[in-house]
């Protein structure tokens, strides 16, 4: 391996497989031949076969999102091709906070709010994971996304907008 890419899976193994995590919800558990962390090798495997041809100034951590939402999004895809519904986004307890001590009422709101983002339109859903739960800003889901800013903002507004009615509603 590379000596220059064996320190980008160190320092980044863990985020991506937390994004991963996130992203698929409770795909990672209802198809059996689905595991995170086969799919975060799979991440690292690309980014090893195009890593000679990356820019030495490049945003590494950007890169890497890409590639693993292109993943994603095609392991997504095939598995909706098998079945019909939407696809739950389960967040651990580290993505909304839900940790010892937590109310039982901002728990059940916390659980609410994952239920919600599940019936988002896929593009705001991974917009609002970036931003939300991996703490990325619009520059960077950009890069990741390969679209502009505005449209990153859009998407996060459009969903938090949608997000807000329905519990408004309740």
């Amino acid at each position: 391996m590379a000596p220059r890419f064996e320190p980008l899976i160190e320092q980044h193994h863990d985020e991506i497989f937390a994004y991963l995590w996130r992203l698929l919800g409770k795909e990672r558990r209802r198809d059996g031949a689905m595991d995170v962390e086969d799919l975060v090798q799979e991440v690292f495997l690309r980014a090893y076969e195009s890593f000679a041809g990356l820019r030495p100034n490049s945003n590494h951590r950007a890169w890497l999102y890409k590639i693993a939402t292109n993943c994603a999004y095609t392991k997504l895809r095939q598995m909706k091709s098998r079945r019909d519904g939407l696809l739950s986004l389960e967040t651990s307890a580290a993505g909304l906070g839900a940790a010892n001590g937590y109310s039982p009422v901002r728990k059940n709101l916390a659980q609410r709010v994952r239920a919600l983002v599940n019936g988002l339109p896929s593009r705001q859903k991974v917009c609002v994971t970036l931003r939300y739960l991996e703490d990325l800003d619009y520059p960077e889901i950009a890069q990741i996304l390969g679209c502009s800013q505005e449209s990153v903002r859009a998407n996060v507004y459009q969903a938090i907008r949608r997000l807000r009615l329905i519990l408004e509603e309740e």
